[in-house]
């Protein structure tokens, strides 16, 4: 009916949460009363469908019980336990357009209902399947060809013509009125006529004779050969170029929305069983287009494809008798064997150097999961060390990938014997790397292996020493290095890593007041890092270390200490509230420094833990604040008036009071009994 339109359209199914739970319950209400016309209608059943497995609870829930109501169930079912009726066999098409939708929760919803609707329905997996693929191929660029071809020019039975003569104009004769000269005309008289005349025959040249003697020759019939005919208009040198076909965002988006669902086909929930048939073109399909794939991020979301499908179904011999030869032709080769895309088109398959480059490294994390299947120990042990020379790779996201996979790898064949030859070639590459991409991968790796083999290794094998010791004292590309594998330590570790980090807290203080620009933003992200992932414990344990180098009288350590206090801005909501009353009026304190520098770090620390306030009332006058509290004397009073005239709608979280308190407690303890009337109302106002 077209009064249901409205609600599955932007407006309703397809728009914001409230818009989308609101959509639910009314085609609820409507289902209780024609559950026919819910569950009969196509495009209705795709948007309940769609939006049973949104994310946020609400819309699930509501969705979900229009789902089971439309099917025959009370509207007052237990929506958490009972299963959903399967969808119809056609729900692949009115869910393909969506996968590419703007909003993301939308996309990723659509990409989790159709790898659930494939579970539900295994005999339409391969179909639908290829239908995906496809659609990717159309919307994938066309490859061009800019190489000239140079064709050599066969030799002709035919002479080749001259080029045309010029055209010779005819000289226009000016009649001058004068009377013309004339010439006489010496007839020539040939053989012939001299025997008539009696008249002497000309004598004939050599040339002449030559003439003769051609035309009166037998003329030779040639035949006729048509490619030697087309062969003579060809040029010595013959470019065939092509031009590559130009990408779009909205080609990308596509392309993007196709891999989400692909992806989506290894969840456990869904249940999905794929044939060996479906897989071997799912996966030639990941090699030749996805990991080839021009965009950076579409290579991405094709490399964790690829390793979650050899990872979920690589345990059958039959799976893994296929993938293991396939990965490492890709490997040595570049390219992925066309043969097993059948039904798809292999003709938008790039085959230029680049692609096959993007291939083989992407291949590489591919192998890794495989690996956790085989039994082999000296396959197992060739595929780490392929892992270990891609850490090399400089793309992060490969490295991290690579990462995630040697880690599993850690306890599998001979490698758990390896370990400490492999920390101490991978400690050497990060200390004393001669680029900054095999820095970073070998960080990667040390975090890899630690993570693989146990929190013990950090002990066992002295990392965090010999961390510690090229963080003080090495050279500014050690003390990089370092900073780069304390970084990644405490990102894969996580709360086992907080012991060690009040070890390494003099080293990070001594990193910020580095000379090299480099090191300082090394030790920048990984205490930003480091507190982003620092428990409530933790920040009880760092902050009197940071506080202490506050008071030093050295300014550098005064300025790296102000540096961490910013960095707590990172901490999570609990523990942010719990320290930002002690670091902000440190910050405050620091204004009052001779040294410019110190100065400077202070307000950045401030303007850095300004960035986290969601209060939106606060945020807008925050720069106000931020001013009353770098020069007091000048701006106290403009801060409070600007409280005072703001109406606050929104609840104060604890960075918006952590900047407004230590202004208010100013404010009472000016002499300006005008200052002291304001900072007493706004005093009340936040209590109340």
């Amino acid at each position: 009916a077209p009064e249901i339109a409205p609600l599955l359209g932007e407006r309703g199914a397809l728009g914001g949460e409230n818009n989308r739970v609101a959509a639910m319950e009314t085609l609820t209400a409507i289902a209780l009363k024609q559950p026919k016309l819910v569950r009969g209608n196509p495009l209705i059943e795709n948007r309940i469908w769609l939006n049973c497995y949104d994310k946020a609870d609400r819309i699930k829930n509501a969705a979900r019980r229009a789902w089971l109501v439309a099917h025959g169930h009370s509207a007052d079912v237990d929506v958490g336990s009972t299963p959903l009726d399967p969808p119809t066999k056609m729900y692949a098409v009115p869910l393909l357009p969506l996968l590419s939708n703007e909003d993301s929760a939308i996309a990723s919803a659509a990409a989790a209902s159709f790898t659930h609707a494939v579970g539900m329905h295994p005999g339409t997996a391969e179909k639908n399947i290829v239908k995906l693929c496809n659609t990717y191929i159309g919307s994938f660029p066309a490859p061009g060809n800019d190489v000239e071809e140079k064709t050599s020019k066969p030799s002709s039975v035919f002479p080749v013509a001259p080029p045309p003569a010029a055209k010779v104009t005819k000289k226009k004769v000016i009649d001058t009125g004068l009377p013309k000269k004339k010439t006489k005309k010496v007839s020539s008289v040939s053989a012939s006529m001299s025997k008539i005349t009696g008249a002497p025959a000309p004598k004939k040249s050599a040339a002449t004779k030559k003439l003769l003697a051609k035309v009166a020759a037998p003329k030779k019939e040639r035949s006729l050969d048509q490619d030697s005919l087309m062969d003579q208009f060809k040029s010595p040198s013959s470019t065939k170029k092509e031009t590559a076909e130009a990408d779009s965002d909205s080609k990308v988006a596509t392309r993007m929305g196709i891999l989400r669902a692909i992806s989506s086909l290894t969840d456990p929930s869904a249940n999905v069983k794929l044939d060996l048939p479906v897989l071997k073109i799912l996966l030639s399909f990941l090699m030749s287009y996805g990991l080839g794939d021009g965009n950076e991020s579409l290579r991405n979301a094709s490399r964790d494809a690829a390793r979650d499908i050899v990872a979920s179904y690589g345990s059958s011999e039959e799976a893994a008798s296929f993938f293991l030869p396939q990965l490492e032709a890709v490997l040595n080769t570049g390219r992925a064997d066309e043969t097993n895309l059948d039904p798809l088109s292999p003709e938008k398959v790039p085959k230029s150097v680049v692609a096959s480059d993007f291939r083989k490294e992407g291949v590489v994390v591919s192998l890794g999961s495989i690996a956790l299947h085989l039994k082999d120990d000296t396959k197992i042990d060739g595929i780490v060390d392929m892992l270990l020379k891609a850490l090399n790779t400089p793309s992060e996201d490969v490295q991290s990938s690579v990462a995630l996979c040697l880690s599993k790898l850690m306890k599998k064949g001979t490698t758990q014997q390896r370990v400490e030859s492999l920390l101490d070639d991978l400690m050497n590459e990060c200390i004393h790397g001669s680029n900054l991409a095999s820095r970073r991968g070998a960080a990667y790796g040390i975090s890899a292996v630690v993570k693989g083999s146990g929190i013990a290794s950090l002990k066992k094998y002295e990392v965090v020493k010999r961390l510690e010791e090229a963080c003080t004292s090495g050279s500014p590309t050690s003390k990089e290095g370092s900073l780069f594998a304390i970084e990644l330590l405490s990102s894969r570790l996580g709360i086992l890593f907080e012991p060690y980090v009040i070890v390494l807290l003099p080293a990070l203080l001594k990193a910020f007041s580095d000379s090299n620009d480099h090191v300082r933003t090394a030790a920048d992200k990984t205490v930003g890092l480091i507190m982003a992932k620092l428990s409530g414990h933790g920040v009880k344990l760092v902050m009197p270390a940071v506080l202490e180098a506050f008071n030093e009288p050295e300014w550098r350590t005064k300025q790296a200490s102000i540096h961490m206090l910013g960095s707590m801005s990172h901490c999570a909501p609990k523990q942010l509230a719990s320290c930002l009353p002690k670091v902000v009026p440190k910050l405050t304190e620091a204004f009052s420094d001779t040294h410019p520098k110190v100065k400077k770090s202070a307000q950045d620390a401030l303007e850095e833990i300004c960035t986290v306030i969601k209060n939106p009332e606060i945020s807008s006058i925050s720069e106000t604040i931020l001013n009353a509290l770098t020069d007091p004397a000048n701006g106290t009073l403009h801060a409070l008036e600007a409280l005072i005239s703001t109406e606050f709608l929104h609840a104060i979280d604890a960075p918006s009071l952590s900047i407004i308190i230590p202004v208010v407690h100013r404010g009472l303890r000016d002499r300006a009994a005008n200052t002291k009337r304001y900072a007493a109302l706004i005093s009340g106002n936040i209590c109340t």
